[in-house]
């Protein structure tokens, strides 16, 4: 396991004290904290932050702390009472779910057959299937109530505060961000909505198709609806997404900056070199270091939910390629599924498990590569003064020996090297799987 080197140096200012407090409202900090408290640091994420609000996550600790006791009572009420609520529906999905694969009485399990859709035959058990449709559900399960849970908990959490003001000098120092985040948040729950609404479409088709069995109906209901919590973990990676952008986009800017910056002070004369760059050289240390603490916040904060999201897409990846292995090699249908339904949500599922994945490895990705091409810009930065050069040389090596990175909890960094490890973990599992199916067809 590696050890990220420290950054900070005993030229770092305390953590209250902004980057660029040096050259502002002259050197007052009071003046800075007042202009901070004005602006919100969630505006650019505010339509997930209203969604998530309405569904008892309340992620902006202003309104969580400042608000009155009746007014975080009813806000935490009501967010245990959905978290509940998401429990007991995805637990009951599961043991239904499990009743119907062990033939229960009360269960009606029939399989659809492939020549005639009219024809109902009972259906001939698989033991590798049903193991495999457990396995998906309790993944399921796992992933909308862990993931909810973390959101639940992280809104009450000191260390997301630390987090929110990170971001909020980031979005102060580079303006010009907040307008593509803000697109990027709406992009997302766009298809965070689209998503939803595929798998609650497709339950009301069930509906339709079953409408004479009541207690079918009452399932496929419930189930129904706990396809809708399924907006909590993908609004999680969203969040997720959203900040890791917010932190790579500033590392491009700061490097853009580096250069239009040491540029000008090359043609200034020697005067206004020595009266500025000490200023400018200690703001790209501060700056630095706080694209590097809010990189370890996001670790801090987030790592629980992309621990839980790289597990999920894991086991649900090998999962929906055996669905589709055993709907196209031996022509059967899942349990309560017609033949051209298995088909359409395995595909979709595959497809969404890829795009998942490749947000979850492709944001740390660009955030490192925005790192290093800023380390880059660092060493072209050449200075008259040969003392304020070696302060730029200090500079160079702390960024090449933080290189940030972002991990699932310590367990392992995230890139797209993990895209590779995936396909082959999930084709080996996939082998075997067909080869037990293949056996207890013969």
């Amino acid at each position: 396991m590696r050890v990220m080197v420290s950054v900070r140096t005993d030229e770092s200012l305390p953590p209250c004290f902004p980057a660029w407090t040096v050259e502002l409202n002259n050197g007052d900090p009071a003046a800075v904290d007042d202009e901070a408290h004005e602006n919100n640091p969630l505006v650019p994420f505010q339509p997930l932050v209203v969604c998530l609000r309405f569904l008892g996550v309340e992620l902006d600790p202003a309104i969580l702390n400042g608000s009155s006791k009746c007014h975080r009572y009813l806000s935490w009420s009501l967010g245990l009472f959905l978290l509940l609520s998401n429990c007991l529906c995805n637990i009951y999905n599961a043991i239904l779910t499990r009743n119907q694969i062990a033939g229960d009485e009360n269960a009606t399990v029939f399989l659809l057959s492939s020549i005639d859709g009219d024809q109902h035959l009972p259906i001939t058990k698989s033991t590798t299937m049903s193991w495999n449709l457990i396995m998906d559900y309790v993944n399921y399960g796992s992933l909308v109530i862990g993931v909810h849970t973390c959101l639940f908990i992280l809104s009450r959490q000191p260390k997301w505060k630390s987090l929110l003001d990170n971001v909020q000098q980031i979005l102060q120092e580079f303006p010009e961000l907040n307008k593509t985040i803000r697109r990027l948040t709406i992009a997302g729950l766009f298809i965070i909505f689209s998503e939803i609404s595929f798998y609650v479409g497709l339950s009301f088709s069930f509906m339709e198709l079953n409408s004479g069995d009541g207690q079918l109906l009452h399932d496929l209901l419930f189930g129904c609806f706990g396809n809708l919590f399924l907006f909590y973990p993908l609004a999680g990676l969203l969040l997720f997404a959203s900040i890791g952008w917010t932190v790579a986009m500033a590392f491009r800017s700061f490097g853009q900056e580096l250069i239009s910056k040491s540029n000008t002070r090359s043609n200034d004369d020697e005067a206004s070199l020595n009266d500025g760059s000490h200023l400018m050289i200690a703001k790209w240390k501060q700056l630095h270091i706080l694209l590097c603490d809010t990189v370890d916040g996001i670790n801090d904060c987030l790592g629980p939910i992309l621990l839980i999201w790289v597990s999920y897409i894991f086991v649900g990846f090998i999962a929906a390629l055996f669905y589709l292995a055993d709907e196209v090699h031996f022509n059967s249908a899942l349990l309560l599924y017609p033949s051209w339904a298995m088909l359409i949500i395995s595909t979709v599922q595959v497809a969404q498990h890829l795009l998942h994945f490749l947000i979850i490895t492709g944001v740390p990705n660009y955030i490192r590569r925005e790192a290093i091409n800023m380390g880059k810009l660092v060493k072209k930065v050449n200075l008259c003064d040969s003392h304020l050069q070696e302060q730029v040389n200090v500079l160079t090596t702390q960024v090449s020996l933080s290189l940030p990175r972002i991990t699932a909890m310590e367990f392992g960094d995230l890139n797209l090297s993990l895209i590779p490890k995936l396909i082959g973990t999930s084709l080996t599992y996939l082998i075997i799987l067909c080869q037990f199916r293949l056996l207890e067809k013969n």
